[in-house]
């Protein structure tokens, strides 16, 4: 967690009832992948070193990989196990990941619960796509509170131009982070922090009310939105930071104005 900023932010929309209830319930929502809107993400590939598929490696991880599948086997019956697929071809052509891709992907959609959070509250574009069109808000929540709420794995989102290669023998924590928190350099701009937890998707959590830290209402929110956020904020979270974001008439950036 000292790698991790104390404060990092969540663009949300008043008008959903589900991001609503970030302010007035204190729910924190994982998500699955699935319902991302990248098709990429928690979706790669379990594509192993290719320098790692020497014919000794391979037999070897097989041969590991069936002693845990048939426990009962015999070495003659593991051995022939193990023959039988280093001689498909499947590892020589690069086919072998594909065979189970789209079970592993539901697997992983089904299993961990995502939760992206981001250093920037003044962004142009995340206030379009993730807060109405700057009609909704952004909240900057304590990060060691969400870690102590939640727990799981919390680090930053690496970008990169291609899908990350496993290797064959390693700690599988660090394989399932690497595919779990690796995206596309399309996404740089988003600064990405993410929360990831195992058997979490679509489960909901409540973070103490000292988690909320800040509040930016959005360029173009409705007089009455405005009024019900800082009514409830003000009642609901006396030390809590509110601003308004105002366009500035220089630069394409928004400057946030503290409401006091």
């Amino acid at each position: 967690m000292t790698e991790i900023p104390q404060i990092l932010y969540k663009y949300r929309d008043w008008k959903d009832d589900y991001h609503k209830r970030l302010l007035t319930e204190n729910e924190l929502f994982l998500a699955s992948a699935s319902q991302f809107n990248d098709p990429f993400d928690v979706s790669l590939p379990y594509r192993y070193r290719k320098e790692d598929l020497t014919p000794a490696n391979l037999f070897q991880k097989l041969y590991e990989t069936a002693k845990e599948m048939y426990p009962d086997y015999i070495d003659e019956q593991i051995h022939e196990i193990c023959y039988e697929r280093q001689q498909s071809g499947v590892f020589e052509n690069g086919q072998y990941w594909k065979e189970n891709h789209e079970e592993f992907r539901e697997k992983m959609h089904s299993i961990f619960g995502v939760l992206s959070l981001t250093t920037e509250n003044d962004n142009l574009l995340m206030w379009s796509h993730y807060s109405d069109s700057h009609k909704g808000f952004c909240i900057g929540l304590d990060s060691s509170e969400i870690y102590k709420a939640i727990g799981g794995m919390f680090g930053k989102v690496i970008h990169s131009d291609r899908f990350p290669e496993i290797p064959l023998f390693g700690d599988p924590t660090n394989t399932m982070i690497e595919i779990l928190t690796t995206k596309s350099t399309h996404w740089e701009y988003e600064e990405e922090y993410r929360l990831t937890k195992a058997y979490s998707a679509k489960t909901s959590h409540i973070l103490p009310n000292e988690a909320f830290k800040e509040i930016i209402l959005g360029v173009n929110i409705s007089e009455q939105f405005a009024d019900e956020i800082i009514q409830l904020v003000k009642t609901k979270f006396p030390n809590m930071k509110i601003y308004q974001s105002q366009m500035n008439l220089e630069e394409f950036k928004l400057d946030l104005i503290p409401i006091l």
